[in-house]
């Protein structure tokens, strides 16, 4: 479905029974984002709450719900991560109908801290080192997760990229589908193996956690999937530089600042076999096919502003040259 089409469906009707099915306090709702789903913050009996509406073509109720489990046993082995609450009738997930469609409600604690933008003071060695240990603390977690019986597995990341990303990527641009699909082969070429593989955040950017200024607490698992641990590294670095435009030498703050400081926080929590880590460009590049294909469904290509378009050139360009966001050397020191 296009998202001009959910867009039409997500009524004032469907947030105030999202409201009703939780028990919100009235009048707390104010929309924070409309970029995968619908989020808003809220209170509870006067707690702030983070309230998501998740349509029925961008995830299936059990995707939903294998989250929601993934979570709930996160919360429960003390990672820092948002838990769930239960609606009042005692469910994680509420359906409401809209037009023959769905969407799936979900009610999340708020995350202790502030957002961090990569211009902060605070966006320093202390902040990289608690990333990349809230980062070891779900790996070492997830290595031992097993889904209850009843709890359909989150997709595979790149199984889903045939469904998620590739049909928004033109298919007239013969070059680039190439490119794309030599970069998925590659991703499939690393063996599944239990150190390697397992189901990950896979999208813990800045943005997606807040800072008290001694750790972070991560929050939208919206994008979990069974997928390749070096992800969740290479992510961090990608934003931090795409994020970041002031950076006069990226190269250099990525190896000599960023990645050893966060290789010694998730080193902290979870030790991992250190040749992984050259796989880092690849899931650069990974990352780079995704964005391609997500923003040209998102965006709409007839009225791209003059930054929309530098966007799209700078991944096309990088994709169809092989080359990742910035170039990383490994540190033999860890």
């Amino acid at each position: 479905m296009l998202e001009k089409e959910v867009e039409v469906l997500f009524s004032d009707d469907v947030i105030n029974y999202g409201k009703i099915i939780f028990g919100l306090d009235n009048d707390s709702l104010e929309k924070l984002g409309s970029f995968e789903n619908y989020v808003f913050s809220a209170r509870k009996n006067n707690e702030e709450c983070i309230l998501r509406f998740t349509h029925s073509s961008h995830r299936t109720k059990e995707q939903v719900e294998a989250e929601l489990a993934w979570l709930q046993y996160l919360q429960a082995n003390n990672a820092p991560v948002c838990g769930p609450f239960p609606s009042e009738s005692g469910n994680l997930v509420e359906i409401i109908e809209a037009e023959g469609t769905h969407f799936f409600v979900s009610l999340f604690e708020k995350a202790k801290g502030k957002a961090v933008k990569v211009s902060d003071a605070c966006f320093n060695e202390k902040l990289f080192f608690a990333w990349g240990k809230a980062t070891g603390v779900l790996h070492r977690l997830s290595e031992n997760y097993v889904e209850a019986e009843k709890i359909v597995k989150r997709p595979d990341l790149v199984e889903e990229f045939d469904f998620q990303f590739a049909p928004s990527i033109p298919s007239d641009d013969l070059p680039i589908q190439e490119k794309v699909e030599k970069i998925l082969n590659d991703v499939k070429s690393i063996p599944k193996d239990s150190e390697r593989y397992r189901l990950i955040h896979s999208d813990i950017h800045s943005g997606n956690f807040f800072f008290d200024g001694e750790t972070i607490t991560i929050f939208d698992f919206d994008d979990a999937s069974y997928h390749h641990i070096i992800s969740d590294i290479a992510i961090p670095i990608y934003y931090s530089v795409w994020f970041n435009s002031s950076l006069t030498d990226k190269e250099t703050f990525i190896n000599e600042t960023f990645l050893p400081a966060f290789m010694k926080g998730y080193l902290s929590e979870h030790a991992i076999d250190l040749n992984i880590l050259k796989d880092i460009p690849l899931f650069l590049k990974l990352r780079d096919c995704e964005l391609y294909g997500v923003l040209h469904k998102k965006w709409d290509l007839s009225t791209l502003n003059d930054k929309q378009k530098s966007v799209l050139n700078e991944l096309r360009e990088r994709i169809i040259f092989e080359t990742p966001i910035v170039s990383v050397q490994i540190p033999d020191y860890f």
